[in-house]
Protein backbone atom coordinates (compact mmCIF):
# COMPACT_ATOMS: atom_id res chain seq x y z
CA UNK A 1 0.00 0.00 0.00
CA UNK A 2 1.55 3.65 -1.08
CA UNK A 3 1.39 6.23 2.07
CA UNK A 4 2.48 9.49 0.86
CA UNK A 5 5.39 11.03 3.01
CA UNK A 6 5.35 14.02 4.85
CA UNK A 7 7.51 15.85 7.96
CA UNK A 8 5.98 17.35 10.29
CA UNK A 9 7.45 21.33 10.42
CA UNK A 10 6.56 21.88 13.94
CA UNK A 11 4.40 20.64 17.15
CA UNK A 12 2.66 22.35 19.96
CA UNK A 13 0.39 22.18 22.69
CA UNK A 14 -2.19 24.53 23.96
CA UNK A 15 -4.58 24.30 26.36
CA UNK A 16 -5.23 22.10 29.64
CA UNK A 17 -7.07 19.17 30.59
CA UNK A 18 -9.01 17.09 29.03
CA UNK A 19 -9.14 19.55 25.95
CA UNK A 20 -5.80 20.16 25.85
CA UNK A 21 -4.59 19.55 21.74
CA UNK A 22 -1.20 18.83 19.89
CA UNK A 23 -1.10 20.49 17.18
CA UNK A 24 0.96 18.69 14.12
CA UNK A 25 1.99 21.20 11.79
CA UNK A 26 2.60 20.10 8.05
CA UNK A 27 3.92 22.37 5.12
CA UNK A 28 1.54 24.71 3.70
CA UNK A 29 2.04 22.45 0.33
CA UNK A 30 0.92 19.13 1.59
CA UNK A 31 -3.09 18.82 0.70
CA UNK A 32 -4.64 15.52 1.46
CA UNK A 33 -7.21 14.19 -0.65
CA UNK A 34 -10.57 12.24 0.76
CA UNK A 35 -9.19 8.47 1.32
CA UNK A 36 -5.66 9.32 1.00
CA UNK A 37 -3.06 7.25 3.56
CA UNK A 38 0.13 9.28 4.77
CA UNK A 39 2.61 8.72 7.03
CA UNK A 40 3.72 11.89 8.98
CA UNK A 41 7.27 11.76 10.09
CA UNK A 42 7.45 13.52 13.65
CA UNK A 43 11.34 14.78 13.03
CA UNK A 44 10.70 17.84 14.79
CA UNK A 45 10.79 19.11 18.42
CA UNK A 46 8.31 17.19 20.47
CA UNK A 47 6.77 19.36 23.65
CA UNK A 48 7.38 17.59 26.86
CA UNK A 49 3.46 18.06 27.85
CA UNK A 50 2.03 16.19 24.91
CA UNK A 51 0.63 12.84 26.79
CA UNK A 52 -3.13 12.32 26.83
CA UNK A 53 -3.78 15.27 24.19
CA UNK A 54 -5.77 15.41 21.55
CA UNK A 55 -3.64 15.23 18.10
CA UNK A 56 -4.64 18.09 15.61
CA UNK A 57 -3.00 17.87 12.12
CA UNK A 58 -3.19 20.73 9.82
CA UNK A 59 -1.28 22.64 6.97
CA UNK A 60 -2.22 26.06 8.29
CA UNK A 61 -5.35 26.15 5.87
CA UNK A 62 -7.16 22.37 6.67
CA UNK A 63 -6.90 21.19 9.92
CA UNK A 64 -8.46 17.83 11.10
CA UNK A 65 -8.62 15.69 14.66
CA UNK A 66 -6.50 12.06 14.74
CA UNK A 67 -9.08 9.23 15.36
CA UNK A 68 -8.44 5.93 16.68
CA UNK A 69 -9.69 3.70 13.73
CA UNK A 70 -11.72 1.13 15.66
CA UNK A 71 -13.62 3.13 17.55
CA UNK A 72 -14.13 6.77 16.93
CA UNK A 73 -12.65 8.58 19.78
CA UNK A 74 -9.94 11.04 19.85
CA UNK A 75 -6.52 9.38 19.62
CA UNK A 76 -4.45 11.05 22.36
CA UNK A 77 -1.01 11.68 22.14
CA UNK A 78 0.93 8.84 24.81
CA UNK A 79 4.73 10.05 24.76
CA UNK A 80 4.70 11.19 21.37
CA UNK A 81 8.48 10.70 20.24
CA UNK A 82 11.04 12.04 18.04
CA UNK A 83 11.25 10.46 14.92
CA UNK A 84 8.08 8.53 14.86
CA UNK A 85 5.79 7.97 12.32
CA UNK A 86 2.11 7.84 12.17
CA UNK A 87 0.38 6.55 9.33
CA UNK A 88 -3.37 8.48 8.79
CA UNK A 89 -5.56 8.12 6.54
CA UNK A 90 -7.67 11.28 5.78
CA UNK A 91 -11.31 11.64 5.42
CA UNK A 92 -12.93 15.19 4.76
CA UNK A 93 -16.87 14.74 5.92
CA UNK A 94 -15.85 16.56 8.40
CA UNK A 95 -12.12 16.80 8.15
CA UNK A 96 -10.43 14.39 10.49
CA UNK A 97 -7.63 11.42 10.49
CA UNK A 98 -8.24 7.72 11.39
CA UNK A 99 -5.18 6.64 12.93
CA UNK A 100 -3.97 3.45 11.30
CA UNK A 101 -0.24 2.72 13.10
CA UNK A 102 2.51 4.27 14.32
CA UNK A 103 6.08 3.29 13.89
CA UNK A 104 9.23 3.82 15.49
Amino acid sequence: MYAERVSAQSMAVSGTGNTATTAIMLPATFTPVAGGIYDILLNTQVPSDTDGTIINITNGTLAGNLYQRSSGNYARARALGWRKVLRVQFFDDPDHYNLLGVRG
